[in-house]
């Protein structure tokens, strides 16, 4: 017989706040319960008593009550949460954050005309700034992680509980300078989260040399600090938001990263190596065996997954080569100059960054958006390793895939993509036409992806064709409206010319007999100035409302 838990006076009270708590909301009918679980929830609460000093007896509170209270508690805590600070005010607060400390790294880049990437490099040739940042990265990381631990939760829940389109940056430590996201994944998705680079950056302190951490740090929250206007701009949804994900925040806290990746990054050691290993341990001591290129290539099965930048020669042996050529900073206690040490440390760099991007699109409620083309090989391995795909994030394939072409295609096809400035895609925004926008660029998408959902290139290429579609519409649009102003000037110019002229010249002198001439040109089948004047008016109108259509503003940036 199992003897009666005992309960401490602190879990008594804090079942009764709760119980009490679960009283008020089904008074306010904010608590529904399915109608085959009325008879026994009813049950359940007409047997909760009360001890003598008020508080309820938490004996006689059952499961089905406790998980109920805990489910309420946890809601009202999403929602003071949200009440006590805005996405606004966090972004605003954040934002003043990084302008009062590095306001004069950014002063420097506008006043000598340098993108955040020249501004980093001219930083670094100081070696006293070199210093600072080892010095002081680590503190500055530790006060801005104070900061997201105090508004983290609120920032997340107004996103997750928002209805609008979310994508997450992952894949690598921040935008590129040369990308504005906004200017690409922006266009179809609402809301556009990016991380905190400050928490990103510090973590590699000591793995990379202190200048290559200094250069990160200041090109990457210099690139941040370009973003205030649009993150802080009045539009809702908000179009980009700087918010970390718990893992950034909670960095050695939390679970091991790698530890829930260890079954993808054994996969991907069997498909290379077409042998099963048991754990890491295993897999490690595999390749701390394969010193050499020839060794490696002598054990693969499958090379074509050999991979470390997209931009290199292709090919697994012409990646080594290039790897070893200058071998990057290894994990500590690996050898960089050792060509299995490489692999390995791919592997559980990369698939620990894929299941990264999965799981911060799953806390925010949106897709992946990962611009750096080798992080996304990894990502559509990862996806297939893990082989299983939740109805959830089939309905979000679709913007997985209008990301990934916008991202994808901006650097070949559509190269005019990235730059659309912001302001553009703020501009469509506020003119309500974003949905439009989405529906040109994601037309045909649906049908494709439910054929092949892994086929980007394919959907990629319809994006393209969309956009090529819209934009040739568009000068048609532009040739129409040229024509009909010379119609309304008369077809024929030299005509127009010689009657435009009395026409005008009627009107500015006052003259009765010019006009009275220009009256009877008109007559004529020429158009005289009144005509003129309410017809423009027409066209002018005409013009005004294709500009602020979302084609109008998004491809006036684009010289045909």
């Amino acid at each position: 017989m199992m003897s009666e838990r005992h309960y401490s006076e602190e879990e008594v009270k804090d079942l009764t706040d709760r119980v009490f708590l679960l009283r008020q909301k089904l008074e306010e009918g904010k608590v529904h319960i399915a109608d085959h679980l009325i008879e026994g929830f009813r049950a359940s609460y007409e047997a909760i008593r009360l001890r003598g000093d008020g508080l309820v007896d938490p004996a006689t509170v059952d499961g089905r009550i406790r998980s109920s209270t805990l489910a309420i508690r946890y809601f009202q805590y999403r929602n003071e949460a949200k009440d006590a600070i805005s996405t606004g005010d966090i972004q605003d607060a954040y934002f003043r954050m990084l302008y009062v400390q590095f306001g004069w790294m950014m002063d420097f880049m506008l006043k000598h005309g340098l993108n955040p990437h020249q501004a980093s490099l001219a930083f670094v040739r100081d070696q006293t700034f070199v210093k600072q940042v080892k010095e002081n990265l680590a503190e500055l990381a530790s006060g801005i992680r104070e900061f997201w631990e105090g508004v983290g939760d609120s920032g997340a829940y107004h996103l997750q509980d928002g209805p609008q389109l979310k994508a997450t940056f992952s894949g690598d430590l921040f935008p590129s300078h040369w990308e504005n996201a906004v200017s690409t994944a922006g266009l179809y998705i609402d809301t556009i989260v990016l991380p905190c680079p400050i928490l990103r950056i510090a973590p590699i302190l000591g793995i990379y040399p202190d200048r290559e951490v200094a250069r990160f740090f200041a090109k990457h929250v210099l690139t941040a600090m370009s973003y205030r206007d649009v993150a802080t701009a009045n539009v809702e949804p908000p179009i980009v938001l700087i918010l970390p994900h718990p893992d950034d925040i909670h960095r050695g806290k939390s679970g091991d990263l790698l530890v829930r990746a260890t079954p993808a990054v054994l996969k991907h050691a069997t498909y290379l190596f077409g042998r099963e290993f048991s754990d890491l341990d295993h897999y490690q001591d595999f390749c701390s065996d394969l010193k050499t290129i020839q060794q490696v290539m002598g054990e693969l099965k499958r090379p074509d997954r050999i991979l470390f930048d997209t931009t290199w020669e292709q090919g697994a042996e012409a990646q080594l080569t290039r790897m070893m050529r200058d071998p990057q900073p290894a994990l500590p206690g690996f050898d960089p100059h050792n060509a299995g040490h490489q692999v390995f440390g791919a592997s559980v760099g990369r698939m620990p960054q894929a299941l990264a991007s999965k799981e911060t699109a799953r806390h925010f409620g949106g897709t992946p958006f990962i611009s750096a083309p080798t992080s996304w090989d990894y990502y559509t391995w990862f996806l297939e390793y893990e082989s299983i795909r939740s109805s959830g994030e089939m309905r979000d394939l679709k913007s997985t895939h209008v990301v990934r072409a916008l991202v994808a295609e901006g650097k070949w096809s559509l190269s005019w993509l990235g730059k659309v400035p912001p302001e553009t895609v703020l501009q469509i925004r506020k003119n309500g036409h974003a949905e439009e926008l989405r529906h040109i660029l994601s037309a045909g998408l649906d049908e494709l992806i439910a054929l092949r959902p892994d086929n980007y290139y394919r959907t990629s290429d319809r994006v393209v064709e969309n956009l090529n579609r819209a934009f040739e519409e568009h000068q048609r649009q532009l040739l129409d409206a040229r024509n009909k102003k010379l119609k309304l000037y008369g077809i024929d110019v030299a005509s127009f010319l010689a009657t435009g002229s009395i026409a005008v010249t009627a009107a500015l002198t006052g003259s009765p007999e010019l006009g009275a001439v220009s009256g009877i040109l008109g007559i004529a089948g020429l158009p005289n100035l009144r005509e003129i004047k309410s017809k423009f008016k027409e066209q002018a109108d005409a013009d005004l409302v294709r500009m602020k259509s979302p084609t109008g503003l998004l491809f006036r940036h684009v010289r045909s």
